[in-house]
């Protein structure tokens, strides 16, 4: 059965990027106050954009299709049509700390027999809620009829019903509440996290990274242009006035290069770049179908190097 959980998790991530699901507005009554960063994709926008459209329509698809043959076959749930959304959170730094939260239509009892013959499960009574164990370091528990968690311990499995329930606060009470507030009504993709430098201490040496904060990340497509807002805090006014003259002076040497080799692609030179007090704000504006032809190799993107650039400034 673990098996089967990660060939699921990894299926359905797959089939976010290529397939049209139903949407699945961001809730914030399924994730506590606590969590450190949450990740959502709203599936219905995706499927709608030229990049879902394309993905829709891609070659490759059919390989995932028959996968999902094979697993509506064997767990009795049609990705493409019985799964909603996704919800990640993570109450900590690490994968232990991560819940997923599936949104969908669930074949429950039948998904419940399969774990009833697996010899490691064992049930564990919660309240109202019944959390499943299985293969050691394995939980899930099913919140409702149509809301699926699974986790990789038993307490952020109690930590996400018990949010559910009513009996701990969930993230509206949350310094990120501000953020998610901030997400473009038509943004497909969103992801925040409150504290990135304590979350990448240690792993980072990116300029950036160490000395930001709270973070608001989001995608969304407008007519023929993809829309990527970053939207982030720093440590000091100081810091987000260096913050603003170090993505500017990225950009005009990434154009630099770019206009000797790669004449194609250009860095938009209207990306807008402002600072309010310890917060900058970055707004890009690209081409639907440029940013494709670099993500399928038609155009190559070898400058990307000079993002190394980051982590020898001080």
């Amino acid at each position: 059965m673990k098996k089967a959980i990660i060939i699921f998790v990894t299926v359905l991530l797959a089939l976010f990027f290529c397939c049209e699901l139903k949407a699945s507005t961001f809730q914030k009554s399924i994730v506590p106050a606590e969590a450190e960063w949450v990740i959502h994709f709203d599936l219905e926008k995706f499927a709608a954009t030229q990049v879902g459209e394309y993905m829709l329509n891609e070659k490759g698809a059919f390989k995932l299709m028959k996968k999902n043959d094979q697993f509506k076959k064997r767990y009795q749930i049609n990705i493409l049509e019985d799964i909603d959304g996704i919800t990640v959170f993570g109450l900590g730094k690490g994968e232990k700390d991560t819940v997923v939260c599936l949104k969908g239509n669930f074949n429950r009892d039948y998904l419940l027999g399969l774990l009833a013959v697996e010899e490691s499960h064992r049930e564990i009574p919660y309240g109202k809620y019944t959390i499943h164990n299985w293969d050691s370091h394995e939980y899930g528990a099913f919140a409702d009829e149509h809301l699926a968690l699974l986790g990789p311990n038993e307490q952020v499995i109690k930590s996400a019903l018990d949010v559910i329930a009513g009996k701990k606060a969930n993230i509206a009470s949350s310094p990120m509440n501000s953020y998610i507030n901030e997400i473009p009504s038509h943004a497909f993709f969103a992801a925040m996290a409150r504290d990135i430098s304590a979350l990448a201490e240690g792993a980072s040496k990116v300029f950036i990274v160490k000395k930001t904060e709270s973070a608001l990340f989001t995608l969304a497509e407008e007519k023929e242009n993809i829309n990527i807002l970053l939207n982030f805090s720093v440590k000091t006014l100081e810091d987000a006035k260096n913050m603003e003259s170090v993505v500017r002076g990225l950009i005009s040497l990434a154009n630099m290069q770019l206009g000797e080799s790669h004449k194609e692609i250009r860095i938009p030179e209207d990306i807008k770049i402002e600072t309010k007090g310890q917060k900058v704000l970055i707004e890009i504006s690209y081409p639907t179908k440029s940013l494709l032809d670099i993500a399928l190799g038609k155009a190559s993107f070898s400058s990307l190097y000079l993002m190394g650039a980051l982590e020898r400034l001080p």
